[in-house]
């Protein structure tokens, strides 16, 4: 098999490998709607810098500071719990230094509100653990598709150098995710995996 057929099977695999990427890794799209992402691909933020999305999810945060404090579904404690959660997220989010940190992050804590509101809209207790669990398997899997698609790259003569970085952030974040750290650590570096598997995609495809 020649370079240029090999780096073909090598970019049908990536697609065909990494088509359920979950959406919230692609673009968390409107700060109306943050369930409802762009179904484009590739994401838009991977060619913002890091200043230009710190700003985009700042005005997202007031945004929902205001929607949050206007509320007339949610109680005065409901209100004071989600604006404790967004006040959490924005420091988590400021101590982030890569784009895939920020968006990881941003996207999860985004999450966690919800699992949370709808929770007590049903009048249960989520199961977080469970949760996450189910996320890792599904981004170890992805992990895995994509260092082999990388592998089938490089034997190609493509370099792969800048994506093999990226998977390595991503397996590292899947370790933690596994650990004995806080619910929103783990679930946090579920998130940041998946944007840096995104980025090493997005890059692979691009060579």
């Amino acid at each position: 098999m020649n370079r240029r057929t090999t780096l073909l099977v090598a970019v049908i695999a990536a697609f065909v490998a990494l088509a359920a990427l979950p959406a919230l890794a692609r673009e968390a799209n409107t700060a109306e709607r943050p369930d409802r992402p762009q179904r484009l691909y590739p994401p838009a933020w991977v060619d913002e810098t890091v200043d230009e999305l710190r700003s985009r999810i700042a005005e997202r945060v007031a945004a929902a500071e205001e929607r949050i404090a206007d509320s007339n579904r949610l109680t005065d404690n409901q209100k004071a719990q989600a604006l404790e959660n967004l006040s959490d997220a924005s420091t988590a989010i400021a101590a982030a230094d890569e784009s895939a940190e920020i968006v990881g992050t941003a996207t999860s804590r985004a999450q966690l509100q919800r699992i949370a509101w709808r929770s007590e809209r049903k009048g249960d207790t989520p199961d977080y653990e469970d949760h996450i669990a189910r996320d890792l398997v599904r981004d170890s899997r992805r992990h895995d598709h994509l260092v082999t698609i990388a592998g089938w790259a490089d034997a190609a003569g493509v370099d792969v150098s800048a994506v093999n970085d990226y998977l390595d952030n991503a397996e590292g974040q899947l370790v933690v995710a596994g650990g004995g750290s806080t619910v929103e650590q783990r679930h946090d570096a579920v998130h940041i995996a998946r944007a840096w598997m995104t980025q090493a995609h997005t890059t692979l495809m691009a060579e």
